[in-house]
């Protein structure tokens, strides 16, 4: 009896191992490809643990079939954790790249010099933000996700169409410089298109220049320069899609695909979106929310060329219509008299090539071509305008020794505008048709020690309108030999050619007139600014904080003046000038574990020189600048649901509204605060479900419009003893109030 039990016992025991055939073989890196060594790689539901040999190598063997979630986990870098699918005899490998925990920090940027360096060696501060930053809070269009990025604040300038722009460190979007893979999507009409212009799915990631860059960029870059990087087609997901619906009935599509022919990779992105419904939240019987529907479409190829450099070739085109205004109006009634309503109307469309040249010394070549048409009506008032613009640069590279590295080059902008308003063409204010820029510009990089960087350089332009133009600047940096702590410092000079349609979309206003008083100068800048970088790695988690304080002096100033007149939009020069100075403070905390938090503080104090009644001159504020502002995003993810939290909010302090004489609504903004949440589920195959809630507290600006019930001023002689009359530009944010989404993402 005891030869049969142990013949079965043994052949129990061989079945046993036949079916415990599988096995799990893995590669763990960090940053480069680095092989990563110890580190513990555990399979949870087995309760099962390794750690990594010295190439970074693991292996499990006689594994049961099934599906199972690993962790991997490494002092200095981020928690790892994935689903992994066991099939019976099946011998699976991985290759897992850890995420170090101060990885914003070695992020490669271009924006400050024009060549790609890790952000902690670069000798300007710029401040990166990846798409999965965007992530946790997401939007349609750029435009709205900036505002979440600490130091930016996106100002409503129309209380109808909600046209608006970005405002870094206090200053209008018509200061800042917006690129798109380091092409100028120059200002005017153009400007405010170029965050609404690009797929969300096709962003890479954002580069924020704070400071004057008209050394590198020309005129427009004194406030800063906003750097759009899309996806790179040789390394980018073979497909990805994203769909979100929200309770107010948006729905936006982003879809993007990548292509191989030969040696070269193409990605082509399309997204669209769509809102039709009418709202009108807050009573006054104006649209809440503009209706529009959008569609953007963007290719991009990249070829190898003989030098190992990467040619690519882009195009891209933007179509958008928008309308607001009051709830009886229609689309087909733009240009009514009797219904108020605005309409906006847009094309844009850009193709270009970025392409290395077989020089001995490092050579880039862009060539791009990009046009804008608008049409639109303000009420009554028609307005119709082309914007094109040619675009070239000639940049080299010149490593002279291990010490320094020179850079220089050359750039040219012809810029053709035409439309049909009296305002760019009549006297004092008239512009050419035909403007251009000629500029040249060089920087030196000295490495004066290990710890210690000096950056010199210039640009001079010549443009038909702004004459001759020289914008030096200097900056210095300083490391400790850890690279825990930098200190930087720049002083630099800017300037900006005004553009009528340049100054913000009050220039084609339904409810005020124009008036300028005298042909617009360029206005000119001395900036300086120091930046200090803190980098504390503790066990399990780093903590980086960065703190700077700018100043900028204006030596002529156009700011449009509301107060003079209430049916008027005031433009003229202002030699006195006007200061602007703050500071900025980002400190963000990640864990090992899945915990990431981040938190932002902005104090803004720009003012305006004055001559007072008495001769004296005086400071005035100037509106639409909120001092003080708090940013704020925490993230959480459960490893085994794959399941996360993300909060983000931001909290803004009263700013300086455009009231009228005797006007009943408070000249300032309340304190207020938007807040969001989000609730992510992973599943296998790069799938992902998505839903939380908008601005949850459910703030709603009260009466952004004044008179609502006579837009065309009618009867303001009725039952009106302060002689009120319609008026648009006290708007500030957005009035639609709370609102939850949901959506679908997807990763191959």
């Amino acid at each position: 009896m005891r030869l049969p039990l142990v013949l079965l016992s043994y052949i129990y025991t061989c079945l046993c191992i036949a079916q415990n055939n599988t096995v799990l073989t893995g590669l763990v890196t960090g940053e480069g490809e680095t092989p990563l060594e110890s580190a513990a790689v555990m399979i949870l539901k087995l309760n099962k643990g390794i750690n990594t040999d010295s190439t970074g190598r693991f292996v499990f063997t006689s594994l049961a079939p099934g599906r199972y979630t690993l962790r991997i986990s490494h002092l200095g870098y981020e928690n790892y954790t994935t689903d992994i699918v066991l099939r019976e005899g099946e011998t699976k490998n991985l290759t897992v790249q850890m995420t170090s925990l101060d990885s914003r920090l070695h992020e490669v940027v271009v924006t400050g010099t024009l060549r790609e360096v890790r952000k902690t060696e670069s000798v300007t501060n710029v401040d990166v933000y990846t798409s999965h930053h965007f992530e946790r809070n997401p939007y349609s269009n750029l435009h709205e996700s900036l505002n979440m990025v600490p130091g930016l604040f996106a100002d409503i300038d129309n209380g109808v169409s909600n046209t608006s722009d970005v405002q870094i460190n206090g200053l209008e979007g018509n200061y800042t410089m917006y690129l798109i893979d380091g092409v100028p999507a120059f200002s005017a009409l153009a400007g405010y298109y170029a965050l609404n212009a690009i797929p969300m799915e096709m962003i890479d990631k954002i580069e924020v220049l704070r400071g004057p860059a008209s050394s590198l960029y020309g005129a427009d870059a004194i406030a800063g320069v906003i750097n759009i990087k899309t996806k790179n087609p040789q390394s980018s997901p073979r497909f990805t899609l994203n769909t979100m619906l929200t309770s107010l009935l948006e729905h936006n599509l982003d879809i993007t695909a990548r292509l191989r022919a030969g040696g070269a990779s193409g990605i082509v992105s399309a997204s669209g979106c769509f809102f039709n419904r009418k709202w009108d939240i807050d009573d006054d019987n104006f649209i809440d929310m503009p209706m529009l529907n959008r569609g953007n479409l963007f290719i991009k190829f990249s070829l190898p060329n003989k030098n190992m450099q990467a040619t690519n070739v882009y195009a891209r085109y933007l179509v958008e219509n928008r309308y607001g205004g009051q709830m009886q109006f229609r689309y087909a009634r733009r240009g009514s008299r009797e219904v108020y309503g605005e309409v906006i109307q847009t094309h844009q469309w850009q193709t270009g090539i970025q392409t290395s040249l077989p020089l001995r010394s490092p050579t880039r070549l862009l060539l791009d071509y990009s046009g804008h048409y608008q049409h639109a009506y303000f009420g009554p008032n028609e307005y119709e305008g082309t914007q094109q613009t040619l675009f070239t640069q000639l940049t080299q590279y010149n490593q002279f020794d291990a010490n320094n590295q020179l850079m220089y080059g050359v750039a040219y902008r012809l810029y053709h505008y035409t439309d049909n308003s009296p305002l760019t063409k009549s006297a004092p204010n008239s512009l050419p048709a035909v403007s251009h820029i000629l500029g040249a510009f060089f920087e030196d990089e000295i490495r004066l020690h290990p710890q210690h960087l000096l950056l010199a350089g210039a640009r001079i332009d010549y443009g038909n309108v702004s004459k001759v133009v020289l914008s030096p600047r200097i900056n210095y940096k300083f490391n400790t030999k850890n690279e825990q702590n930098i200190v930087r410092a720049g002083v630099a000079t800017g300037y900006r050619v005004p553009n009528l349609l340049n100054e913000g979309y009050g220039a084609i206003n339904g409810s005020r007139e124009i008036e300028i008083t005298e042909a617009l100068k360029p206005e000119t800048t001395l900036s300086g600014q120091v930046t200090y970088t803190r980098i504390q790695k503790m066990k399990g988690a780093v903590l980086t904080l960065d703190a700077n304080v700018f100043y900028t002096r204006f030596f002529n100033f156009i700011e449009p003046d509301y107060s003079e007149d209430p049916g008027l939009i005031v433009y003229a020069n202002n030699t006195l000038g006007a200061v602007s100075t703050g500071c900025n403070i980002y400190t963000e905390m990640n864990f090992n574990f899945p915990l990431k938090l981040g938190a932002g503080i902005s104090y803004n104090h720009v003012r305006e020189n004055e001559l007072a009644d008495n001769g004296e001159k005086e400071r005035e504020e100037v509106l639409h600048v909120p001092p003080f502002m708090l940013n704020y995003y925490l993230s959480y993810k459960f490893p085994a649901p794959q399941l996360s939290i993300d909060l983000t909010g931001n909290l803004v302090s009263p700013m300086l509204l455009s009231v009228v004489p005797n006007d009943y609504r408070d000249e300032r903004s309340p304190w207020y605060t938007i807040q969001n949440i989000q609730l992510t589920k992973k599943f296998r195959g790069g799938w992902e479900w998505y839903m939380g809630l908008k601005n949850f507290f459910n703030f709603v600006q009260e009466e952004p419009i004044l008179r609502p019930n006579d837009p065309f001023n009618r009867f303001t002689d009725v039952d009106n003893p302060y002689g009120y009359r319609f008026d648009t530009t006290y708007g500030f944010t957005s009035t639609q109030g709370i609102k939850a989404f949901m959506g679908i993402r997807c990763n191959f």
